[in-house]
């Protein structure tokens, strides 16, 4: 059972009241966010403690101007690891760009651009092997803040690309619908999520508060009544005594997007499940989890806009957010199957016959296929198709793989 009257150890458990993770360093946002708590009498919910962590103008994770990626960075994602992942995920655009007849123009469509590289390398590919595709594609970067947009440009320009950079809400709040491909690549497992914790029948919330030396966790009843209609949605709760994420701002966020698009597909590739995998009654402690220097850190309250803080993504409430607007979905694949289905196995015995000219880039691209196809890693990661006037059947990312769609 969860204990009400402790802080919360997110790696292990309610924490005692010396607990050295109870208690968060400060940073200059340690002391904008303690300021929003006392305005808010004495608490904010956890969901806004993320938006402010990982959003704030001025000191947020994903708003600094030198924000690293990659083996530089706090964590690593599949653009970085290698080109061919935007190389094999380029000729699933071709393949939608054929399925939907060939529209000019074809919108190709990047949620959180993150450095630029997996637009880069899916353009690149375009360019070099499917010139009709690339002579139609429209690309648009969107991102949460200019500092990111900025380093995305650099990026497009190195390759010599062209995109229209703009801020996500900006791209939304647009009315004319446009055909062709979302594509989102870690997205959003960034959005804010309540953290929520059932006890019996009742679903109870983490809250952020001001404590001696820093910011503690404290449990309350649920913020908003949304929480329990979230739930009712699925028809599931998580099991008694778990703790578990939920995120309204994602289900919204899918929701608009597919307002955007009068036909095409939207493909989200994010650690997650299906919402009775992810709330399975075996899964206690949830997903949230706090990175930096690629190490899992114990308290995603410390030093807030210096860490990385990510969830699990629920699947199925993606899903459900845009099939009341037509959308169908298939049922969702590993990142391993998919990049499979696209074809890496060829890629890599093309690499192979070509080792003896070069064997360091040959062990170079072993290593990365490896990495993005582990399935304890980058492999497991779901990819999730969604299509508006277009046929999902056999579309080559979900080809081979045991499931049905719908």
């Amino acid at each position: 059972m969860i204990d009400e009257g402790l802080p919360l150890s997110p790696l292990g458990g309610p924490a005692t009241p010396d607990d050295d993770f109870a208690l968060a360093r400060e940073t200059p946002l340690t002391r904008v966010i303690a300021a929003e708590i006392e305005q808010a009498d004495g608490r904010i919910t956890f969901e806004r403690f993320m938006a402010l962590a990982l959003g704030h103008p001025q000191y947020g994770y994903y708003t600094r101007e030198h924000l690293a990626w990659g083996a530089d960075g706090d964590y690593e994602t599949s653009p970085e690891v290698h080109p061919i992942f935007g190389y094999l995920w380029a000729r699933q655009l071709l393949e939608c760009w054929e399925r939907l007849d060939r529209p000019d123009p074809f919108y190709v469509v990047e949620l959180g651009g993150g450095s630029g590289a997996f637009a880069a390398a899916m353009l690149s590919w375009l360019r070099e092997r499917a010139p009709d595709c690339f002579a139609a594609t429209r690309a648009v970067i969107l991102d949460g803040h200019e500092h990111r947009l900025a380093q995305q440009r650099r990026t497009m320009q190195d390759h010599d690309l062209q995109a229209e950079h703009l801020l996500l809400e900006q791209w939304l709040d647009r009315e004319q619908a446009v055909t062709g491909v979302v594509i989102a690549n870690e997205f959003f497992d960034a959005l804010p999520a309540h953290l929520v914790g059932r006890r019996g029948d009742e679903l109870r919330e983490w809250y952020v508060e001001s404590s001696e030396g820093g910011l503690a966790f404290s449990l309350g009843p649920a913020s908003t009544p949304e929480i329990e209609r979230y739930f009712a949605r699925l028809g599931l709760r998580p099991g008694d005594g778990c703790r578990a994420e939920l995120s309204p701002a994602a289900v919204e966020t899918m929701r608009r997007l597919a307002g955007r698009i009068e036909r095409g597909y939207v493909i989200a590739i994010d650690y997650g499940h299906e919402a009775a995998d992810l709330y399975a009654s075996w899964r206690r402690m949830g997903t949230l989890i706090a990175f930096r220097r690629h190490s899992p850190q114990p308290d995603p309250l410390a030093s807030p806009g210096l860490l990385d803080l990510t969830y699990h993504v629920d699947l199925s409430s993606l899903a459900m957010a845009a099939e009341a607007d037509g959308w169908e979905h298939a049922a969702t694949v590993s990142q391993a199957e998919a990049l499979t289905a696209l074809g890496i196995g060829d890629a890599m015995q093309a690499a192979t016959a070509r080792a003896g000219q070069d064997a360091l880039r040959f062990a170079s691209d072993r290593r990365a296929a490896q990495t993005l196809l582990d399935p304890t890693e980058l492999g497991r990661i779901r990819v999730l198709v969604q299509a508006r006037g277009a046929s999902l059947d056999g579309l080559r990312c979900l080809r081979d793989v045991a499931g049905g769609g719908g």
